[in-house]
């Protein structure tokens, strides 16, 4: 019995490590949000929250982030923030991309915020080569 439930625990801590950390809070209404390692997406009735996700980057590193929404009703904003909170990129509603250089190791969050969003967004990252 004691060995399922440590092979239980070790699955389900495998699982967030390899899930990257993406959160979401708030109140959504007839649709998703969705994270993975390289975007975040939704699409709904109407959501007021926010939705997060990790990205380890490395200094030197050039990345590209791509923005696209279509909104019926209300606001959103994307951006990305470093360890310190501090703002490196904020995407408005309508279509952007915005490349950035990283200037040390660090995590970065992309965040999404909306206030009685209606419609559907897409952010995705990709490393320049």
């Amino acid at each position: 019995m004691l060995k399922v439930f440590k092979n239980t625990i070790l699955f389900v801590l495998c699982l967030v490590v390899l899930s990257g950390c993406f959160t979401r809070e708030g109140t959504i209404v007839g649709g998703k949000v969705h994270g993975a390692s390289d975007s975040i997406s939704g699409k709904y009735k109407k959501i007021t929250g926010s939705a997060t996700q990790d990205m380890k980057v490395k200094k030197g590193e050039n990345w590209i982030f791509s923005f696209d929404d279509k909104t019926k009703q209300g606001t959103i904003t994307a951006y990305v923030v470093d360890s310190n909170d501090n703002t490196i990129l904020e995407f408005n509603s309508g279509k952007g991309e915005n490349n950035i250089k990283v200037p040390k190791d660090d995590t970065y969050k992309v965040k999404i915020k909306t206030e009685e969003h209606g419609g559907e967004f897409q952010i995705s990252w990709k490393k320049e080569k």
